[in-house]
């Protein structure tokens, strides 16, 4: 059971990571510092993630709750198309 949680962990960073660096502005979108910021931030932090889990292996210890909120991200950072700024809209 372990195993399969550091496993959908590991993939749950490496599809938000993925999603986010292939963002691609529109042409009439405006830069934010604060997003993008945050996003930088997202893409450090799972990728980071990521890289950690490969490097330790079997020693990696990732909990269900982190794997709940990863999961989380990944379904808003895919139906927002890697937008964070939609992700961070309040409405």
């Amino acid at each position: 059971m372990h195993s399969l949680v550091t496993a959908l962990t590991l993939i749950a960073c490496v599809a938000i990571c993925a999603r986010l660096i292939t963002y691609q502005r529109g042409p009439d979108a405006s830069h934010r510092v604060g997003v993008g910021l945050c996003a930088w931030l997202l893409i450090v932090c799972t990728g980071g993630q990521a890289i950690h889990i490969t490097l330790a292996g079997a020693s990696a210890h990732a909990s269900p709750w982190q794997l709940g909120v990863l999961a989380v991200l990944a379904v808003l950072t895919y139906r927002a198309r890697g937008n964070v700024a939609r992700i961070l809209r309040v409405e």
